[in-house]
This record gives C-alpha cells, sequence and structure tokens, in this order.
C-alpha cells in the first residue's frame, strides 16, 4: 500500500480516537454493574458479530490459513481480552477521562519497545522530543491530585497494564507484519470471546450476563462502534504508517473520553485538561510530522 499523506494520517488518526475514545465511558456505565470477564466477553461477542457481518457482506469471510493462528493468538491476547480485562477492572475505581490519560502512555511504550524491536523505527529527535511533550502534558492533566477521589494507585497501575499491553500489540503487527488484516481483526475478537468467556465460566460470579436491557444496549454500542470499527481502521492503518505515529491515537483519545464522559456520565474534567491537552497536541504534532 502507499503510504499515508499527513492530512489523511490526521483524519484516521482522529476518527479512530473519537470512536475508541468513546468506549471509556460506555465501560465505566457497564463495568459497576457486570463483571469485568462477561464485560470483556459480551464486548468480543457484539465486536466479532459486526465484523463477520462486514466480511460475509464483502465476500472476504473464509477459515484463517495455518499462519494466521499465531497472530490471532498474540494479537487476541495483547490487543483483546487481557486489556479488556484490565479496564474494567479500573474503571470500578477511577473515572473515564483519568484512565483515557493513563492510556495516552501507550505511544510513548511503544517508542520504547519498537527501539529494542524495530530497529528501522527508532525515534529520532523530533520524534523523542514530541513523545516528552506528550507525556509531558499527560502528567498536567492527571495533576498531583489525580489519584485521589477515587483513583485508586491500583487502578492508574492496571490501566497502566493496559497501555503496555496496546502498544506491545502494535509493536508485534509492525513487527509481524500480517497480510490478512480482515482474519486479523475478526480473529482477535473471537479469541477475546473464548478466553475471557472460559474464564468468566471457570472464575466469574454467576449471574453475571443477567443485566437489564440498558446495559445490553451500552454494550451493543461499545462492540460495534467503539470496539470493531475503530479496531477494523487500527489494524489497517498499521499496515501503513509507523508503529510510533499509529499510536498516536492514545493521545488523541483522551479529549473525547473526556466530551462523552461529560455528556453520558456528567463527568466534568477540571480546567488543567485544556492546558494538558494542548500539551498533548503539541507532543503529537512534532513526533508525527515529517
Amino acid at each position: 500500500m502507499m503510504p499515508l499523506s499527513r492530512a489523511r494520517l490526521w483524519a484516521e488518526l482522529l476518527l479512530i480516537s473519537a470512536l475508541w475514545g468513546s468506549s471509556f465511558p460506555l465501560m465505566r456505565h457497564v463495568a459497576g454493574v457486570m463483571p469485568p470477564l462477561a464485560l470483556a466477553t459480551a464486548r468480543g461477542a457484539f465486536a466479532a458479530l459486526a465484523v463477520g457481518l462486514f466480511l460475509w457482506w464483502r465476500g472476504w469471510l473464509r477459515w484463517p490459513g495455518r499462519r494466521s493462528w499465531r497472530h490471532i493468538l498474540v494479537i487476541g491476547t495483547v490487543n483483546g481480552w487481557l486489556p479488556n480485562v484490565l479496564t474494567a477492572l479500573a474503571l470500578r475505581d477511577i473515572e473515564s477521562a483519568p484512565a483515557a490519560l493513563i492510556q495516552s502512555a501507550t505511544p510513548l511504550l511503544v517508542g520504547v519497545m519498537a527501539f529494542f524491536v524495530l530497529r528501522e523505527e527508532r525515534p529520532g529527535p523530533r520524534m523523542a522530543l514530541g513523545l516528552g511533550l506528550g507525556f509531558l502534558g499527560i502528567a498536567v492533566i492527571l495533576g498531583p491530585q489525580a489519584l485521589s477521589g477515587g483513583a485508586t494507585l491500583g487502578a492508574a497501575l492496571l490501566m497502566l497494564g493496559t497501555a503496555a499491553s496496546y502498544a506491545a500489540g502494535t509493536v508485534y503487527m509492525r513487527w509481524a507484519r500480517p497480510e490478512e488484516a480482515a482474519h486479523l481483526v475478526m480473529g482477535q475478537q473471537v479469541m477475546a470471546v473464548l478466553i475471557a468467556g472460559t474464564l468468566g465460566l471457570a472464575f466469574g460470579p454467576a449471574g453475571g450476563f443477567d443485566q437489564p436491557a440498558s446495559i445490553w444496549l451500552s454494550l451493543v454500542v461499545l462492540g460495534v462502534f467503539a470496539s470493531a470499527v475503530p479496531l477494523s481502521l487500527y489494524v489497517l492503518l498499521l499496515r501503513r504508517a509507523r508503529a510510533t505515529e499509529a499510536a498516536m491515537v492514545g493521545y488523541l483519545e483522551p479529549p473525547f473520553a473526556a466530551l462523552v464522559a461529560a455528556l453520558l456520565l456528567s463527568e466534568i474534567p477540571e480546567p488543567r485538561v485544556a492546558l494538558g491537552g494542548a500539551v498533548v497536541f503539541l507532543g503529537v504534532w512534532l513526533a508525527t510530522r515529517r
């Protein structure tokens, strides 16, 4: 595929970030009443159904080749059920915007991992400066009191685990460069359902799926529009953009997460979010410009 233009890269980054950013308030809404493993299973199931119907409609649905199964297993874990469970656990004790902001460390972690794994993508001075500014912006947004008032240290560490998991998935896909993106997206969701569902049946509480219609409606929106669609776009983006460029969605998600959280959950971020967000966008611009 031809490399993306700068305008097309920004357009895709913003769209993916808006859809993925909305997943934080949706998950926080559901995580308060639904066990994490059941939530991860339901999210993966609706996402798998949406992706499967799209692939069937386009005539692309077929059994993956033998070489694809390793990629499906790895991505289904590090970009599937594991971060879903970690995020669901964290969102019980932390608000949507701080959770998204902590996950914004993903591009920084991608840069660190790429330094050791992707020799052709070692960050240069401009990339390092952009990542540093992005991390500074995150620190400004979080502030000294970010872990108080219900946002526990344990929840923050869980979100850092989520960031590390997504970073590992980003670097792995750029390193392995799997050819069948459609199979990877579908396989990731199916693997997430199988593993999270099995763990949920073995260790989860009984009645985890006995939820009201409003929760299931949120899960449909979460699985289709905040999971399947942005994931499909992101996998395609990784085939045309550098790993550290694609991972910039982690910087762009927090503003969208804060906006949806304010509308859906009445979670109003503090004024320092605007200042920190400006620093983050400056870092994104520096890190992604040619």
